[in-house]
């Protein structure tokens, strides 16, 4: 069987490639806001909702995760927006109009526009820096010329062009009175939009009044002001007085749309309620990388740069300092495949109509002699990928291990894994993982260090303890497929987890399907795993909202090398199908727990990761043909 029938993600894909662009980093949101069938100019897709584009520089951009809580105003913008309009944050940290013009952004950011959109124009605090060439200007002259062009241009699309005026930064006076500090440039920007006709949000002015209402003191929450230890994107701390963390960002958000709203410059209705609370560190979505970042994209397959994956891998440049996108042509890739940690930010994208079109696979198994004669690979060598590399991404691929079980009846040991994961904030969305016993290893680097992995909309398959290890992993939409191995008693186990118990969480399967041609009763949910019997691995594995086929038995735990399952942190919450069961032998999450088990609790980490989030309506880079 294959994976879940497409949704917005899989279409705004597919929309990608077909443009020879690469893949979205999405998850299920809101109603698309690009069609199919229709032309228009972001990806060849004409978009149903308009759109508010921001271009301006740091205050107003989109920040990575890396930076997180570091964030603009226009990433926290669509928290505030109903279901009439998207948001694309295509602002440029460090950009001044003329910068970010030259650099070709806003003939890109144009090419996008449709009739509609609204682009919202806020530039000045680099624009001041007149003694850089690439990025000064001055008021009165090259700064207003610059301006028009994006007024222009936007006019020129059938976009309605918004003057922003630049954001006040963290100053005070002695007496605690909040200062101007961009000199003539809000003034040029208030002139140009008088004599031009187009709309402004005099944000200078609602910023300082904001910061005088805060004082000193208060203005602190709302700007970069960090202590060290705080967060883990800034171990020293930080005391930042022009950059926002999320609530900042909120709250001039909150202005920005206050006057889009007061003046009528958007259609009624295109914001809710902007002075709503709203938790802006948990709700807001922080993408892998910057809008604007260029990734880099190699290509593999029949007459392609790279005939294998593993060159092309290899290719990437160290340190992941871009993301590199492997495009991968249909086809079967019969090679064993190793992204080492020196190669973060991979993604291996998969070209054909659907997961199966593309096929990277190998066939040793735990007990295969190494070709150099040092005995066999084991286990963990034996899979056919292993990804040590963070912020790792696959999409629309298969990853096998076509060991052959009943060719080889002299091994004993037949362990055969398809694919390894030790690097942390791991995605895979539409994949397929096929093998038998150990298809999927789900690790981490050490014992009680914790990597997390995200499968949306995946299809695992294989017999015993197909889905184990240590690591920290959510299957969100998956099929987990038990194949028959012909018993009437005992089919196998779909998990054997072992995380060390300093390790929270463990696997957490969501809105998933188990399912199988096995008899009745005949495969269990899983089975602790303590690795060379340590007794602090102890397998975490929560299995809720789920349908649970017939092979699963009433007893859906069971104990593993003299280890009770009684021990271990097994539970269930809601499922439901002919497996699903309430029995003493099932113990399930105890009243009011559930929300303390969600996708996010178990992804965030100390660092607060959400993939989940990405192509939903909190996502300011959706409506971009993102990398990986």
């Amino acid at each position: 069987m294959s994976p879940a029938a497409p949704t917005r993600r899989t279409l705004l894909t597919a929309f990608a490639l077909a443009a020879g662009a690469t893949a979205l980093t999405g998850a299920a949101g809101t109603p698309a806001l690009a069609a199919p069938g229709a032309v228009g100019n972001t990806g060849g897709i004409r978009r149903t909702r308009p759109a508010l584009f921001v271009v301006g520089d740091s205050t107003s951009s989109a920040y990575q995760h890396s930076e997180r809580p570091r964030a603009g105003w226009g990433q926290a913008l669509p928290l505030l927006l109903g279901p009439r309009a998207g948001v694309l944050d295509y602002a440029w940290s460090g950009a001044s109009s003329k910068s970010y013009a030259d650099a070709g952004l806003l003939d890109r950011v144009l090419g996008m526009l449709q009739p509609g959109d609204h682009l919202l124009i806020a530039f000045g605090h680099n624009d001041e820096k007149v003694q850089d060439p690439a990025r000064g200007t001055l008021p009165g002259s090259t700064f207003e010329a610059y301006l028009r062009r994006y007024v222009d241009g936007a006019l020129a699309h059938g976009a309605q062009p918004v003057l922003v005026t630049p954001v006040e930064r963290r100053r005070f006076d002695a007496f605690g009175a909040a200062r101007d500090t961009h000199g003539a440039y809000p003034q040029a920007v208030r002139d140009l939009a008088a004599a031009t006709g187009t709309p402004l949000v005099d944000l200078t002015a609602s910023s300082k009044d904001l910061w005088q209402r805060l004082g000193p003191e208060g203005t602190t929450s709302h700007f970069l002001h960090l202590a060290p230890g705080e967060h883990p994107q800034y171990p020293q701390g930080s005391a930042d007085n022009t950059h926002f963390q999320a609530l900042g960002a909120l709250a001039v958000a909150r202005l920005v749309a206050g006057e889009l709203r007061s003046k009528r410059i958007v259609p009624p209705g295109w914001f809710a309620d902007t002075a709503a609370a709203a938790d802006p560190l948990g709700r807001m979505y922080w993408p892998g990388e910057r809008p604007v970042d260029t990734p880099v994209v190699l290509d593999v397959g029949p007459g392609e740069r790279f005939r294998t994956v593993q060159s092309a891998v290899d290719a990437a440049e160290p340190g992941g300092a871009r993301r590199t996108v492997i495009r991968i042509q249909p086809g079967e890739y019969r090679e064993v495949l190793h992204v080492p940690s020196s190669r973060p930010r991979i993604s291996l994208v998969g070209t054909g109509a659907g997961p199966e079109d593309v096929v990277l696979v190998y066939d040793n198994a735990s007990g295969t002699l190494k070709p150099d004669g040092s005995g066999p690979f084991g286990t963990f060598g034996s899979a056919s990928a292993r990804v040590d590399g963070a912020d790792f991404v696959a999409r629309n691929l298969t990853f096998g291990n076509d060991f052959d079980e009943a060719a080889h009846p002299e091994m004993k040991n037949r362990q055969a894994v398809a694919l390894h994961l030790t690097g942390d904030r791991a995605v895979l969305s539409g994949v397929r993982l096929l093998g038998n016993q150990d298809t999927l290893l789900v690790n981490s680097p050490a014992s009680g260090v914790a990597a997390r992995s995200w499968f949306d909309r995946c299809y695992v398959e294989g017999d015993v303890d197909f889905v184990f290890g240590r690591g920290t992993a959510v299957f969100d939409g998956c099929e987990l497929r038990s194949l028959d191995r012909g018993s009437d008693s005992n089919n196998g186990y779909v998990t054997a987890g072992s995380q060390d118990l300093s390790i929270e969480r463990g696997y957490l399967f969501t809105g998933c399907r188990f399912t199988s041609g096995a008899a009745a009763g005949t495969v269990h949910l899983g089975r602790p795993w303590h690795p060379s019997g340590d007794p602090r691995a102890v397998a975490q594995v929560l299995v809720r909202d789920s349908w649970l086929g017939a092979h699963i038995a009433a007893s859906p735990w069971t104990d593993m090398s003299g280890f009770s399952w009684r021990e271990a942190r097994f539970a269930e919450h809601a499922n439901r199908g002919p497996g699903a069961q309430l029995t003493p032998d099932r113990p399930q999450l105890p009243a009011g727990e559930a929300e303390r088990f969600t996708v996010r609790d178990y992804l965030a980490g100390e660092d607060g990761w959400a993939p989940q989030l990405a192509g939903t309506a909190v996502d300011s880079t959706a409506l971009l043909d993102l990398p990986g």
